[in-house]
């Protein structure tokens, strides 16, 4: 069988003195998908991560609107005429991931040395298209009531429930090991990824603090390096009291006095190299006397400024959280999602925030975010409706002047997951799930693309140009102050054609045609059956991160300056003004590279022995080239080594595990 379509779902990077690499394998690939189906009969009481209901779409509007131009700004000072302006500089990986402290391990790796190939597949396929690696966030409710053992895990884990939660949002204790920050620099080596890594909070609030989160604060910056953004002081502490983490009566100074003293107890002992290392408040959830404009107003911002990476919040635009019997219908909200009026109401509260981060030249952070809180709805929060509505979003945010938007993570239990892996009861034939809002992330890489100098207006239809206007968003991005891509939305359900869309982009005379590609489903509820560029993900339990299927990349043909883009309803076109736009958001060639592997049955697929030998500094302990703990160490300290992963291994992998990330 051929590496370009073997199906991979866990890669074990076992160093030993055997030092050979083994790939489970099992199952075929995700090339085919189905159509949208209702949910079978009966209540469905599997886990959440694979719920098949589907949602019935809203109807299209009465009258249908077919066509409409656009008269793109030529340059920012164009922009700033039109009553608009571009936002700060953006980078491809804008949109990333914030992942649950509690599932780390089931998502990354059970040990630094033992990674997920469906992992790093999802996370090269954005570090080929941005040129920059993923942002990942480890954390939430979880890091609260976590504690670093220096010296392992019994098991030799990379980390440990100690108490196990059964509510969705329940607090679990977690222990975890310098393992985790090994195998989170061995995800870097691989794919390039940035990290923003929480902090347990709850230790500021005990009377004798173990001073476990300063060796943890230290370990962090120690092990990841330049690849640790931030370090994250508090999760959603407008919340504490609400979740019974703080008494009734704390508030704003409380949680100012508190950070002040968890921050000046990591940096007392001037171990850390880099002293602007922390990231917060995180508030989440506009509590009344603890919003972000209450912490910023109680001076945290301008005394902290000096040790701040970073400004974050955190938001969900509802719940499914049950709050005093209250539930909501999914079905009821499904429409609120659809339209451009959902992403500018998410954003506009936190745009005058963005401006006063940005006066004091801090990035600001949406630190954790997605449909709904509580984890999701079943049909909502995995329809391709909302992988349109998180594109929307996400640009909407860079807009905003976000630095970073992430989406979180959960385990088995909820809706909204961009991607989960198989329960472990599961037979190793059973694969990942890639979530519909998972494609939203290589929209915006390829919107944004690789010269981290993209600047993004909204530039969308009046309802006076438009009678459905909030149903086409569309936004410009702009670079060395000239337009190089436009996103053209179609949030209407509707596969008789009525509906679609033809939008005309007046752009220079000079420009003789314009690239295409689109992001389509047949229906907004559809959940798998999801196409970008005309390459899918797949069905659950059948991906392995990597997308399947010939890149189709449509060109338009444009008379006198005017090029007219066809945009079905329901899809996103992303329209690509230049060669070199279109260039700059496609995968390399090198990442194209395939490396042949030898396959027996639904065994493993095996790599040169002699290229991992001379690949990680294995074959001699002097040189210091591992990332395997123990590699060098001192009599009186030991300390794990980390080396990115050498360059023979990094293409075995990307070449010979990811070959078709196109």
């Amino acid at each position: 069988m051929s590496s370009l379509f073997t199906t991979l779902s866990l890669v074990s990077l076992t160093l030993t003195s055997a030092q050979s690499l083994t790939v489970y394998t099992g199952g075929t690939a995700a090339t085919t998908t189905t159509d949208t189906a209702s949910a079978a009969s009966g209540t469905y009481t599997g886990l959440a991560a694979y719920d098949p209901t589907v949602l019935t779409p809203p109807p299209a509007p009465a009258t249908p609107v077919t066509s409409y131009t656009l008269n793109l700004p030529a340059n920012g000072q164009a922009v700033l005429d039109a009553g608009m302006a571009l936002s700060i500089p953006q980078k491809g990986n804008f949109l990333g991931f914030s992942v649950e402290l509690s599932i780390a391990n089931s998502l990354m790796g059970s040990s630094s040395t033992n990674m997920k190939v469906p992992f790093l597949n999802y996370m090269a396929n954005i570090q080929n298209r941005a040129g920059v690696g993923p942002i990942i966030r480890v954390g939430g409710n979880s890091q609260e009531g976590s504690s670093l053992f220096v010296d392992g895990l019994q098991d030799g884990a990379v980390l440990d429930k100690i108490k196990v939660s059964e509510g969705v949002t329940d607090t679990p204790l977690i222990n975890y090991s310098l393992e985790l920050f090994y195998l989170m620099a061995n995800v870097t080596s691989l794919v390039g990824a940035d990290w923003y890594f929480g902090l347990s909070f709850n230790e500021s609030a005990v009377d004798s603090p173990t001073g476990n989160v300063p060796i943890a604060a230290k370990w962090a910056q120690d092990i990841l390096g330049d690849s640790l953004l931030a370090l994250s002081v508090g999760n959603e502490p407008d919340l504490y009291v609400d979740h019974s983490k703080r008494e009734s009566g704390w508030g704003v100074s409380n949680y100012v006095s508190e950070f002040d003293s968890m921050t000046q107890s990591i940096l007392a002992d001037n171990n850390l190299i880099d002293t602007t290392a922390f990231i917060g408040p995180s508030t989440c959830c506009q509590v009344v006397g603890f919003e972000l404009d209450d912490v910023l107003n109680a001076g945290w911002l301008t005394d902290n400024v000096n040790n701040l990476a970073a400004v974050s919040v955190q938001h969900y635009p509802t719940n499914n959280c049950k709050i005093n019997g209250n539930v909501i219908n999914p079905q009821d909200i499904f429409a609120d999602f659809l339209n451009h009026t959902s992403a500018q109401a998410q954003v506009s509260p936190y745009l005058g925030n963005a401006a006063t981060v940005q006066g004091v030249q801090r990035e600001f952070v949406m630190l954790e975010t997605n449909t709904a809180s509580c984890g999701g709805f079943a049909g909502l929060s995995d329809s391709f409706g909302v992988a349109l509505w998180m594109t929307d979003y996400a640009l909407q945010m860079a807009w905003g002047n976000f630095s970073t938007a992430l989406m979180h993570v959960g385990g088995q239990n909820v809706y909204y997951n961009p991607f989960t892996p198989p329960p472990s009861t599961e037979a190793s034939t059973k694969q990942w799930t890639t979530g519909s809002i998972y494609y939203s992330t290589l929209v915006i890489a390829e919107a944004f693309g690789k010269s981290n100098q993209s600047k993004v207006v909204d530039i969308s239809p009046t309802t006076d140009q438009d009678a459905n206007n909030i149903y086409h968003p569309i936004y410009a991005v702009y670079e060395n102050d000239a337009p190089t891509r436009v996103v053209l939305f179609n949030y209407i359900d509707d596969n008789t054609g009525a509906n679609d869309l033809q939008t005309t982009i007046t752009v220079g005379s000079d420009v003789t045609s314009v690239s295409v590609r689109y992001l389509r489903a047949s229906s907004v509820s559809e959940q798998y059956a999801i196409t970008w560029a005309n390459q899918t993900l797949g069905t659950s339990f059948a991906s392995d991160g990597r997308l399947y299927g010939s890149q189709e990349t449509v060109t338009i043909t444009c008379e006198n300056g005017n090029c007219v883009i066809p945009v079905p309803a329901p899809s996103i076109a992303l329209v690509f003004l230049t060669s070199d736009a279109l260039t700059n958001s496609s995968p390399s060639e090198e990442s194209k590279t395939a490396y042949e592997t030898s396959v027996i049955g639904t065994g493993s697929a095996t790599v040169d022995k002699q290229a991992l030998e001379t690949s990680n500094g294995q074959s001699s302990n002097k040189t210091g080239g591992g990332t395997s703990k123990g590699n060098t160490a001192s009599s009186a300290n030991p300390v794990w080594n980390v080396q990115p992963i050498g360059i023979s291994l990094l293409a075995v992998i990307l070449g010979a595990l990811m070959s078709t990330l196109l």
